[in-house]
């Protein structure tokens, strides 16, 4: 038995990688009912990272990433029934959403049951009247949108990947398209049904004690199942802005004195958004033209023509602006659903995201510039401001996850987010990689609270354990000893402090990062984001509930193939499982050409294994019967 100590109380975590454990899903049938469980290996894969390329290498010496079994549970009893034998036999369970968050937080450390909420989806129930509805924890901010927007209503605020569940995003942020005028999730849930790691049903709102435990925690107190939240009216229309500035610091410093007006409390946009020269020059290079102005540029939308025009009166006091023709602008405010677009371009992308004070955001971009030249990498910035005070700034670079360079820019993540909170920012977000900055995140005395109540609520500590607090890893604390927040400072600072040298060395040895012009078979695959988006949308998926069904588990399978690693007939006969109806493609985050994709592999696939006829013809039928599909079909039309 290990003892882990979060400089708090003393949290028992205990799970052998014995005979006995690794029996668990067959212990857990003999009770599971008509619950759905996923124990093959190459089912549980897909459940072994999130939407990071953080090289598989990596999180498997330190971390057993990979479940002892997956469950897709149906109701809040099996849910309970999940936990019960997880306390029962102090064996870690991990809530996971879409995995479209690149931290860690749903990856698991020491193994356990992943409960896989992503089927549980249902809309339960909309209130036109108190513009609220009531979802569980696995819908998709889109399908809430869709069903909505028929009454007339829509969302408040929604991430940027619009297609991750709403229990996953309460858990992992908050933050996202329209802060700026609505705030904070927390303050669009009127209330959220949790399940405690002892089996205990709460329904808690944002006025009692224990409803900050479970917003932005990474499910380490319990799992959310339903969730209760305010809508607004659909707006008028979308009247966006795109204005170009000289550099960084000319935007917001433009920035800092229209949201700190009069104007801007008045008027408030929904969004005000930063996007750097880099950035704009990345998406011309996407679109194999030149739209945008090689300089910075800030993005401003209304929803009303009312707000829109009092905002033209009021820039107009500020002198003349350059603005980019609306159409533009508009191209602008479509792709903000498409964030990780520019991928396509690495075929890997790396990020850190961090608040930071409005103040330091142009002197953090600076500084990260210069970190990123010392390595020979180019960084892009993407930013959401958040209030007068604020901003989630997203610091990202290109790089090649196949070459060995990767491994010199892998750190250069982390401390770019170390130089952020070298500036007063906060991580967004901790799971395992971010883990070290927590005193970044909470004080000394909240940071207490929050270990108190972890043991008060997990005495067994079997909710998403390892991460969050501190990371442990599968030799203990020996290796997770470089986590611990001072020594992980001392660290990082220094390798900041050698970047210089470090990064020319590097770049001497094995070169710079290359943009990719084409993308072939191999580098389709890589091009992937892993974010989910298609899970959502998939008729094979509603009807199979398999991820390797969908484009994402195809993409999986790909690279499978390319890397010649030995797949099974099963897994080569789900590549079959497809309607081709294109709504992967539609609403891929990198525009990838699935269908191409689809067509090759299927032909690889049919080459060595045939094609399964007859499991085809039972697929469709199962589609055709589906009220599930049938009622998708309804509520997207």
């Amino acid at each position: 038995m290990n003892l882990r100590n979060f400089d708090g109380p003393t949290i028992i975590y205990s799970h052998g990688r014995d005979k006995q454990n690794m029996k668990l899903a067959e212990e857990f049938k003999k009770i599971a009912g008509d619950i759905k469980i996923i124990d093959k290996d190459e089912e549980k894969e897909i459940y072994s990272h999130d939407i990071g390329d953080v090289p598989t290498i990596m999180t498997k010496t330190f971390f057993e990433i990979q479940p002892d079994f997956v469950v897709q549970p149906k109701n809040v009893a099996e849910i309970k029934q999940v936990l019960a034998f997880a306390n029962d036999r102090k064996v870690p369970v991990i809530p996971r959403g879409a995995a479209s968050w690149g931290f860690g937080g749903v990856i698991p450390t020491r193994a356990g049951i992943v409960i896989d909420l992503s089927p549980f989806r249902k809309i339960l129930y909309l209130n036109k009247a108190q513009k609220t509805v009531t979802v569980e924890a696995g819908a998709r901010w889109s399908d809430i949108d869709i069903v909505a927007k028929k009454e007339g209503l829509c969302l408040m605020t929604y991430p940027s990947s619009k297609f991750s569940t709403v229990a996953g995003w309460i858990a992992t942020g908050g933050y996202g398209i329209n802060s700026f005028r609505y705030g904070h999730l927390i303050q669009q849930i009127v209330s959220m049904t949790v399940v405690t790691p002892s089996g205990e049903t709460k329904k808690i709102t944002p006025t009692d004690p224990d409803f900050m435990y479970f917003a932005s925690t990474e499910g380490v107190f319990g799992v959310i199942v339903e969730v209760n939240l305010k809508l607004r009216d659909v707006p008028q229309a979308s009247y966006p802005h795109l204005f170009y500035f000289a550099g960084d610091a000319a935007a917001f410093e433009f920035i800092e004195k229209f949201v700190q007006s009069r104007d801007a409390q008045s008027i408030k946009p929904n969004v005000i958004r930063f996007l750097d020269e880099n950035h704009l020059n990345d998406v011309n290079e996407l679109m194999h033209t030149q739209v945008f102005k090689k300089s910075a540029g800030v993005l401003v939308e209304f929803s009303s023509l009312e707000d829109d025009e009092k905002f033209l009166k009021a820039i107009a006091r500020t002198g003349n602006l350059d603005e980019a023709p609306r159409y533009v602008a508009s191209y602008l405010w479509n792709e903000r659903l498409f964030g990780m677009k520019t991928k396509r371009l690495g075929p890997t992308i790396l990020a850190s995201e961090s608040i930071i004070p409005l103040s330091a955001a142009a002197g953090f971009i600076k500084k990260a510039k210069k970190l990123g030249a010392n390595f020979g990498v180019e960084i892009f910035i993407d930013s959401y401001i958040l209030d007068e005070k604020t901003a989630l700034i997203m610091t990202n670079f290109l790089c090649d996850s196949r070459k060995k360079r990767y491994y010199i820019d892998l750190p250069l993540q982390t401390m770019l987010t170390q130089t952020a909170v070298s500036l007063g920012a906060e991580p967004y977000g901790l799971g395992i990689w971010n883990a070290a900055f927590i005193n970044h995140l909470y004080n000394a005395e909240k940071k207490r609270d929050l270990l108190a109540y972890k043991a008060k609520i997990d005495p067994n500590n079997i909710m998403n354990p390892g991460k969050f607090f501190a990371i442990q890893s599968k030799f203990g604390n020996i290796p997770a000893f470089v986590f611990r927040p001072a020594v992980f400072s001392f660290s990082i600072n220094l390798l900041i402090l050698l970047s210089p040298v470090i990064g020319r060395i590097a770049t001497l040895l094995l070169g710079k990062d290359q943009k990719v012009d084409n993308l072939d078979f191999e580098l389709t695959t890589h091009a992937c984001a892993k974010c989910g988006n298609c899970i959502a949308v998939c008729p094979a998926y509603l009807v199979t509930k398999n991820e390797e069904v969908t484009a994402k588990g195809k993409i999986a399978l790909a690279k499978k193939l390319i890397e010649g690693r030995p797949i099974t007939r099963e897994e080569a006969e789900n590549v079959f499982l497809c309607m081709h109806c294109k709504a992967c493609e539609e609403i891929c985050q990198t525009n990838l050409e699935l269908m191409t994709l689809w067509d090759a592999l299927e032909k690889r696939v049919e080459s060595k294994f045939g094609r399964p006829e007859d499991k085809i013809s039972e697929f469709l039928k199962k589609v055709d019967d589906s009220k599930d599909y049938w009622e998708m079909v309804d509520r997207n039309n």
